[in-house]
């Protein structure tokens, strides 16, 4: 097999199948890690990607015990680019949104992100700050309210930031698959307890 110019012959390169097992993910996660240069990967005149050992190797050792805080930070700066890029304008619930609620939302989702970070980070304050995150998703959803959106619509708001959030874990980081797998449960949880509080203001009347 050829390899790439400027590549050193004697690495040993893996298949897409074969790294994927090295690292103990499935091809689509590899391959989105690969898109957002978690991992290196060249790929060969047919197009097929080639990873190298030595890469994978790295990749592992930096997985294996991550700080909470390291991923706590991450899930933040990722989740906050993925809603810059992937926010529909033309969604029913945004576009019921003047600039001011806009506004207003953003800066209740900045406070909720903040909770969520130290909530993930744990400690002996992770109570106080999943009883911040459900106070943001209590003004969250009387500014939703106020702009006569309906519950659903407000659902789907809060959805659509949870996706995010859940992609920047699976496919942002690089995280070994338990890592994964705590980070999502946890997020769940406080995600799950935020959408509750929001939801109740839908219930009280207007």
């Amino acid at each position: 097999m050829k390899a790439k110019a400027g590549k050193p012959m004697a690495r040993r390169w893996l298949t897409l199948g074969e790294a994927r097992r090295v690292l103990g993910v499935d091809a689509s996660t590899l391959r989105a890690w690969a898109d957002a240069g978690r991992v290196k990967a060249f790929r060969t005149p047919g197009g097929h990607r080639r990873f190298a050992r030595e890469d994978l190797q790295v990749l592992l050792q930096r997985s294996r015990a991550p700080r909470p805080v390291q991923v706590a930070r991450q899930i933040h700066r990722q989740g906050r680019t993925l809603a810059r890029a992937r926010t529909d304008p033309a969604a029913s619930w945004y576009v019921a949104l003047d600039a001011a609620a806009r506004t207003s939302v953003g800066q209740t989702c900045r406070t909720l992100m903040n909770s969520l970070v130290g909530y993930l980070t744990g400690g002996a304050r992770r109570r106080l700050h999943l009883r911040a995150g459900e106070q943001a998703g209590r003004r969250l959803g009387a500014v939703l309210a106020a702009r006569r959106l309906t519950a659903a619509q407000a659902a789907e708001a809060f959805l659509h930031f949870r996706g995010l959030i859940s992609e920047a874990v699976t496919t942002r980081l690089a995280l070994a698959p338990e890592h994964q797998l705590r980070a999502l449960r946890q997020i769940d949880t406080f995600l799950g307890r935020v959408l509750v509080r929001m939801l109740e203001v839908f219930a009280q009347p207007r």
